[in-house]
């Protein structure tokens, strides 16, 4: 039986999801292999949701999501399964928007919109090999200008957004005003000056005498998406054949899903928090078990 369905993130705060290398004091994050771009890996995202619905309800915890490894080395099969989550907006304040005063929008590109779509299963547009956005005119960012030509009709109607009830008063009317897309060439550049970044510094003391008393420094680098970053994910169901998701567990999953999930490290000073919403919340499992065997059969 295939289940599908897909699933947004918006970021109140900067998220770090470490990724891998040795960058020395630079706390790289996660990025996909073939575009470079950050991500969130499906497996930190359904560690944060089962940690949430099993402070609701254990045995539901272990229904979703599969009991965890045992000291004999048995662990349960999930149910409730989740892909990676991925770019789909970026924020960017611009230096400047006609050579006057600097405006914040948000910035995507062609093949995240393909791969959204293709995922969503919703209609696609082509877009043009120069930006296109709400708003035409030139923007300087660092030291690139950019010149944005007028959506068309078409291509507005090939991006729709489903927002939770808690953004649509307070992000909604300003996303819709304020978006581009850029061709992946140009999208690749703005990520360097896009990602959110902070120097940790260590604070001296003088206890040994060599170091002036509240002198600082560089202890590390955090690498983060920045705040206001909007993101997919599919998800779904695969249904077992005995002990299947009720209604009751559907709906408590659903319930965490559409709150506030806490995502990747440095939880202690508020970072990670994100607003998570599904599109499709219906429970599909009407059948009975027996035609469910049949179908896994």
């Amino acid at each position: 039986m295939t289940d599908f369905r897909t699933g947004y993130l918006y970021s109140l705060a900067p998220i770090h999801c470490g990724g891998e290398g040795d960058m020395g004091n630079i706390l790289e994050i996660a990025r996909e292999v073939h575009t470079n771009f950050p991500y969130i890996p499906g497996s930190s995202l359904r560690g944060s949701l089962r940690d949430e619905v099993e402070l609701l309800d254990a045995n539901a915890a272990d229904v979703l999501f599969g009991k965890q490894l045992e000291n004999n080395g048995q662990m349960g099969v999930h149910q409730a399964w989740f892909g990676d989550a991925r770019l789909l907006w970026v924020p960017m304040r611009t230096m400047s928007f006609q050579g006057g005063t600097d405006i914040f929008t948000w910035v995507s590109c062609h093949s995240l919109l393909r791969d959204r779509a293709l995922v969503a299963r919703l209609p696609f547009a082509s877009f043009p090999d120069h930006p296109v956005g709400t708003r035409a005119g030139r923007y300087l960012v660092a030291d690139a200008q950019i010149n944005v030509w007028q959506m068309s009709a078409e291509q507005k109607q090939a991006i729709p957004e489903d927002w939770p009830d808690s953004l649509k008063d307070s992000v909604k009317p300003t996303w819709e005003k304020n978006h581009i897309i850029l061709p992946d060439a140009d999208f690749q550049v703005l990520m360097e000056h896009s990602l959110w970044t902070q120097v940790r510094n260590k604070i001296q003391d003088d206890s040994n005498g060599a170091n002036q008393a509240g002198s600082a420094e560089v202890f590390w680098t955090d690498v983060c998406l920045p705040r206001d970053t909007i993101l997919y994910f599919s998800w779904g169901y695969r249904p077992l054949k005995n002990n299947l998701v009720t209604p009751e567990q559907h709906q408590l999953l659903m319930e965490v899903m559409e709150g506030l999930v806490q995502l990747g490290g440095q939880a202690n000073v508020g970072r990670g928090w994100a607003q998570s919403w599904v599109v499709n919340k219906n429970f599909t499992f009407s059948q009975s078990h027996s035609e469910l065997t049949a179908a896994r059969v």
